[in-house]
């Protein structure tokens, strides 16, 4: 698995919103700026965002978008998914995929369980703990 533009963008985007929750709405501009990310871009993954719930925005001259819930509340997982990442290590993994071999794959059992404690990671870490590892270095 590696992870795409869009999941890398789209977590810096959360992280930004997540920094200080309190300070007000941020704007997908103001963030593609402090990255130098592609404007369009950041403003189509912070949309994908708040349809899946984790963001909400405000419309006007000081309008932007802000996270939905507290950032301890938001797992990274959850902003994968968000963004339609697939998060299976291997092919065969996924839906969708058949592979020749599953049937006498010596190693599928030993994917899925890496498979499985990876999306555990994933579902331990918060947004507010990426921002406190952050504060931390």
């Amino acid at each position: 698995m590696q992870l795409t533009k869009k999941s890398s963008y789209g977590l810096i985007a959360a992280l930004e919103l997540a920094n200080d929750p309190e300070e007000g709405p941020l704007s997908a501009s103001a963030i593609a700026d402090r990255y130098s990310l592609p404007h369009s871009f950041v403003e189509k993954i912070l949309h994908q965002l708040k349809q899946a719930g984790l963001v909400s925005s405000t419309q006007g001259r000081r309008g932007g978008y802000r996270l939905a819930t507290p950032p301890d509340r938001i797992t990274v997982r959850q902003v994968l998914e968000a963004l339609d990442e697939s998060l299976d290590l291997v092919g065969c993994l996924g839906p969708g995929t058949p592979c020749e071999l599953t049937q006498i794959c010596p190693t599928k059992s030993a994917w899925e369980r890496i498979d499985q404690r990876f999306k555990e990671m994933l579902d331990s870490l918060s947004l507010g703990d990426l921002v406190e590892c952050e504060e931390d270095s």
